[in-house]
């Protein structure tokens, strides 16, 4: 769940990623997924997880990485 911190003259929000394959049940991290979700233009990105299958991988409405097993 992310969190919001306020500061002086805002606030912070911090993201966390929930993002385990559905698969292997194996946690991808944070740094792995935000640097190519942030490359992309849309909602959602495929990553090959370490057990080498494919995982969609999207925001929810918090800010927060959730993985997603891939319809064939």
């Amino acid at each position: 769940m992310s969190k919001t911190i306020h500061i002086p003259g805002g606030t912070i929000t911090l993201a966390e990623s929930k993002a385990v394959c559905p698969h292997c049940e194996t946690h991808i991290s944070f740094d792995k997924i935000e640097k190519r979700f942030w490359k992309q233009s849309k909602i959602c990105i495929r990553m090959k997880c370490v057990c080498g299958k494919q995982v969609g991988i999207t925001q929810d409405y918090r800010g927060d990485f959730v993985a997603y097993e891939l319809k064939r």
